[in-house]
């Protein structure tokens, strides 16, 4: 489990003293044994690091806070097949982990039941919970080696069930659901730059704002895809 706690701290000199309070120095003759007190236990209930553990955990807090380029793993490399929908996603998988573009994916997937389910994922959302081990994370790497089938869940920006007409609308950290209404449909608003991104064939005053691609699978029958270019803030 990552210790978050140690990015709270400058130095490994701060750290220890974390431990000390000021009733220590009156009945201790030295601070190493108030070091040596928080090695054995004898203070707060958290983990004690020597100096180099200190650094090891404060580093890998560090990546997973504000990771780099060269720490992101694409796991579009293990695609090797031919279906045109895992090549779509690995052609764009790049560009949405950089945030240049963001794609939304609609897939809809017959359920065991013989109804299907459907729904909207946030592309770059969906990459990232699976790299940071997330709730619910899909698993990428077996979705390009085909060994599973990417399928919409209720924790998707949006997910319907045609069995039981339930509906199921969230927010994340891209996107705000904009409700559906006759005239525009079901739209999301980017948080990034604010703009309004349709996910329908009607015509509207955000069309330009989306490119869409429908794509004929052999895994999935058809894969709708929605490209939005970000606009970087200036």
């Amino acid at each position: 489990m990552t210790d978050y706690s140690v990015a709270n701290f400058k130095d490994y000199q701060e750290y220890l003293r974390s431990f000390t309070v000021v009733q220590d120095f009156r009945y201790l003759p030295c601070h190493k044994t108030v070091t040596t007190l928080a090695k054995l236990g004898y203070r707060e209930n958290r983990t004690f690091y020597e100096e180099d553990e200190f650094h090891n955990a404060k580093k890998q807090v560090e990546q997973l806070l504000n990771p780099t380029v060269s720490a992101i793993i694409y796991y579009s490399q293990y695609f090797k097949g031919t279906d045109k929908a895992l090549r779509a996603l690995a052609q764009r998988e790049h560009l949405n982990v950089q945030q240049e573009i963001s794609t939304i994916i609609f897939l809809e997937i017959s359920g065991r039941s013989g109804f299907s389910q459907s729904g909207y994922i946030d592309f770059e959302s969906s990459l990232r919970n699976y790299r940071f081990k997330g709730p619910n994370a899909v698993d990428w790497k077996a979705i390009f080696e085909e060994r599973k089938l990417l399928r919409p869940q209720q924790t998707d920006i949006v997910f319907y069930d045609w069995r039981t007409r339930k509906i199921f609308a969230n927010g994340n950290d891209n996107y705000t659901v904009v409700a559906s209404n006759p005239e525009y449909g079901l739209m999301f608003a980017h948080k990034g730059d604010h703009k309004n991104i349709p996910v329908t064939t009607k015509k509207n005053p955000f069309s330009a704002n989306v490119r869409r691609y429908q794509i004929k699978s052999d895994l999935y029958g058809f894969m709708i895809l929605y490209d939005h270019h970000v606009r970087k803030k200036t």
